[in-house]
């Protein structure tokens, strides 16, 4: 299955202009069997999202992008208010003890918060975005060597904020995914690869 993990919507978002329909659309155009809408410190569009896609099989997964002390990051099976700025080293903890995953958002994209070489120090990230969007390629490069250097596992992500961007990258799971707990144990289990879709 081949799912954008990243987008952004203008229903939790305020720097997205995407609406749910342009996201449903594009995400058929370009072949996507999900799409994971990750929005800003929010969980407003998922379930209006998830309605709307009846019908066109395409799944909707949510998750959040939270800006972390040490830069930002998208949590899957979570859905506590946090504020910004939390440390990692109580968000993580948080979000693992509600089966949860933690992946690093564009950890080496200039301009925005994210990591950088703090996060050969930050324990317990479940998935690196390796593929984002919005990243050049050396910092995409960076971001690759850092999940090779510290073995975990990658994923790719359009972190679509404009309806053209969906599914620039994706993540291609060899299993299929239902639901928001398959979706949680393949993460888990690092059978994934981040792919270039155009």
């Amino acid at each position: 299955m081949l799912i954008d993990l990243h987008t952004h919507t203008v229903l939790g978002s305020p720097c997205s202009v995407i609406e749910i329909n342009d996201i449903i659309k594009m995400a058929k155009r370009v072949k996507l069997d999900g799409v994971c809408i990750t929005d800003h410190h929010s969980r407003n569009a998922i379930e209006i999202a998830k309605e709307k896609a009846v019908g066109h099989n395409l799944l909707i997964l949510g998750g959040m992008e939270i800006r972390s002390l040490e830069g930002d990051v998208l949590t899957f099976g979570f859905s506590e208010f946090v504020r910004e700025g939390i440390p990692l080293a109580e968000l993580i903890p948080w979000v693992h003890s509600l089966n949860g995953v933690v992946i690093a958002a564009h950890p080496f994209r200039s301009g925005a918060p994210s990591m950088g070489n703090k996060i050969y120090e930050i324990k317990g990230i479940d998935a690196i975005e390796v593929l984002n969007g919005n990243s050049s390629e050396d910092m995409n490069i960076l971001s690759w060597l850092a999940s090779l250097k510290l073995g975990i596992p990658g994923v790719g992500g359009s972190d679509a904020h404009t309806a053209l961007q969906i599914g620039k990258y994706a993540t291609f799971f060899d299993k299929e995914i239902k639901d928001e707990n398959d979706f949680i144990c393949a993460l888990k289990g690092g059978r994934f690869q981040a792919l270039k879709m155009f």
